[in-house]
């Protein structure tokens, strides 16, 4: 058949336009900026809040601004803190706390906007990063998988907590330093690989499980690339050998540092009565983890000693755990020869898990939504997959130029993702007032954790430093006093040796006037 040459010349250049395609995923890249960055615009009015006390107001060396850095380089990530010193070593975050502070002392919207603005780069980064691994398929995965990781109620912590820098930057510098690699492998370029290189260097000088890259980073350029395994191997070394530099420097930084034992106040698992139940309850807390990527509710700020029961091995969760992880385990090395994004996903759940699981090594803290920042990309990946093969979506290269025409080309597939991205935002939506201050969080909080010795502790100390002093009613000063004297008795009905809350005890019966009970408090 003839086709009149008007329309023939129309459809030749709509097909063969080659700046639609361009200006369609700069579009998309902006939505998924603009989303993550407006879903959390409202913690720029939020105050400081849990540990920021600790990593900036009343650190030492913050306050003193640019003049710190030099010191922040070659001392421990708590070296300013008079309250705590574990061997950490992040100095990165800290300069930008010492650059805030001298240009915006005292100043949290600052810092949340911060937070809040690199989160939106991160998210917008990451659907650049997938675009580009995935360049055989369309728009379709890379766009609601950023989507869906940008709405997950899980990163409340991380985004709404100033201290929480860490972990963004951490994931941040390391989807660039992939990024910096894929260029090099593209146009050989060495300055491309130094960026990558000190990329990941500064992922690790955030936070240490910026480490876990050293096996993603290989693993996705076998998946995602034609790349020889000569040359995996070989940026592989590259990232090995800078690994190794930034573990000799923590080394010489913390060789020298003291250490405070907070092991039971932080993590449950050192009560543990055995070594079995020990591990049982960390699979426990794995399994836990699923639950909150998939229903995301309630959320709480702590799960330390005693929220977190302990299990035995032949607990029914504990089974489930052991069964599921082994069984994704299992799938995913086997089907990974093939190249398959759901077995790439799994893998770099797991990977992203392993320095926070408590299996191999217990570390400073027993659970914490924090630590699914990086984990649930892979997640969000596995969910976003399984979407599109459900509804028979062709992920294939297709023909729409506009957002319009992927959308009502794919309606059965964005139906159903919007309305799961629409629930999850407004989760966020919701969870995110609960991190304007202190007095939100913990009186919000230490009702979903009604079982933590750390959430009473804290709402107690600020009934009796915030609340009390403030109170100018004398009958109101003692209503406040019994409400955090009924917070510390709790706490020690949970454990019954913990000497501040006794202290706290005695300072409530002071000054109340009892004076029997707060020496009896007191000794």
């Amino acid at each position: 058949k003839q086709i009149p040459a008007k329309q023939k010349v129309t459809t030749v250049a709509i097909a063969t336009d080659p700046n639609a395609l361009g200006r369609l995923k700069v579009s998309l890249g902006i939505i998924v900026g603009v989303f993550a960055f407006l879903l959390y615009a409202q913690s720029i009015s939020f105050e400081y809040a849990l540990d920021d006390e600790f990593v900036i107001t009343n650190n030492s060396l913050i306050p003193k601004g640019i003049l710190s850095i030099p010191k922040i380089l070659i001392t421990d990530y708590w070296y300013g803190s008079a309250f705590v010193r574990v061997p950490e070593y992040r100095p990165i975050p800290l300069v930008i706390f010492a650059i805030e502070w001298e240009f915006f002392p005292k100043n949290p919207h600052v810092a949340h906007f911060i937070n809040v603005l690199l989160f939106a780069i991160t998210c917008w980064l990451l659907f650049l990063l997938l675009n580009n691994l995935l360049e055989k398929y369309n728009l379709l995965f890379p766009f609601i998988c950023s989507l869906l990781y940008a709405a997950h109620p899980i990163h409340t912590e991380v985004v709404d907590n100033i201290k929480s820098l860490d972990e963004i930057l951490c994931f941040l510098f390391n989807l660039s330093s992939v990024w910096f690699i894929l260029k090099y492998l593209e146009k050989q370029l060495r300055m491309d690989l130094i960026f990558a290189l000190l990329c990941f260097f500064l992922s690790l000088l955030c936070k240490e499980t910026g480490i876990t890259f050293l096996l993603i980073t290989p693993l996705i350029l076998f998946v995602f690339t034609k790349t020889e395994l000569k040359n995996i191997a070989k940026i592989g070394l590259f990232l090995l050998i800078t690994t190794g530099v930034f573990l000799v420097i923590r080394y010489l930084v913390l060789k020298s540092a003291p250490q405070t034992d907070f092991s039971y106040y932080n993590n449950s698992l050192f009560q543990a009565p055995d070594f079995i139940s020990q591990k049982a309850t960390a699979i426990y807390i794995l399994l836990r983890y699923i639950f909150l990527l998939i229903i995301p509710y309630p959320l709480s700020y702590d799960y330390t000693f005693a929220q977190i029961p302990t299990k035995h091995i032949g607990d029914v969760l504990v089974i489930c755990g052991i069964l599921f992880y082994f069984a994704i385990g299992v799938y995913s090395l086997i089907t990974i020869s093939k190249k398959n994004i759901i077995a790439f996903a799994i893998l770099f759940f797991l990977l992203t898990l392993i320095p926070v699981s408590n299996i191999i090594l217990l570390i400073g803290c027993t659970m914490a939504e924090r630590f699914m920042y990086m984990p649930s990309l892979g997640y969000c990946m596995a969910i976003t997959f399984l979407l599109i093969k459900i509804t028979k979506t062709d992920m294939m290269q297709s023909s729409f130029k506009t957002i319009g025409q992927m959308i009502s080309g794919n309606s059965t597939l964005f139906t159903i993702a919007f309305i799961w991205i629409g629930l999850y935002s407004i989760m966020t939506f919701a969870r995110n007032p609960d991190w304007k201050d202190n007095i939100t969080l913990e009186s919000h909080d230490v009702l979903v954790s009604d079982n933590s010795i750390r959430t009473h502790l804290n709402w107690g100390s600020t009934l009796l430093g915030e609340f009390y002093p403030k109170e100018q009613d004398k009958a109101k000063q003692i209503m406040i006093l019994d409400s955090a004297i009924k917070e510390f008795n709790t706490t020690l009905k949970i454990r019954q040796i913990y000497p501040e809350a006794n202290l706290n005890l005695g300072i409530c019966y002071f000054n109340k006037g009892d004076v029997q009970n707060a020496i009896k408090y007191y000794e």
